[in-house]
């Protein structure tokens, strides 16, 4: 038995199934960066909350300080009736 050379119509399929091979690589590809560019949105978004809420930490600790301070004073001064 001879092997069956390659046919101008073989090459021609193989060619293009390694073409659409590599269509639908690229535009897997394309979708994944799509997704990465996304969580990198989600991630700085969730970053600037993070900022805030930090912020705001700060500031209600320092009132609640502030307050505590004050009470302390009044009862200290309250005991000397």
């Amino acid at each position: 038995m001879m092997a069956n050379p390659l046919t101008p119509e073989m090459t021609t399929s193989s060619l293009q199934e390694t073409q659409k091979q590599h269509r639908k690589q690229a535009k897997r590809e394309s979708k994944l960066r799509l997704k990465v560019e996304q969580a990198k949105g989600d991630v700085q978004r969730v970053e600037q909350k993070i900022a805030k809420a930090r912020v705001d930490y700060e500031g209600a600790s320092a009132r609640l300080r502030t307050l505590e301070e004050e009470l302390n004073r009044m009862q200290g001064g309250s005991e000397h009736r």
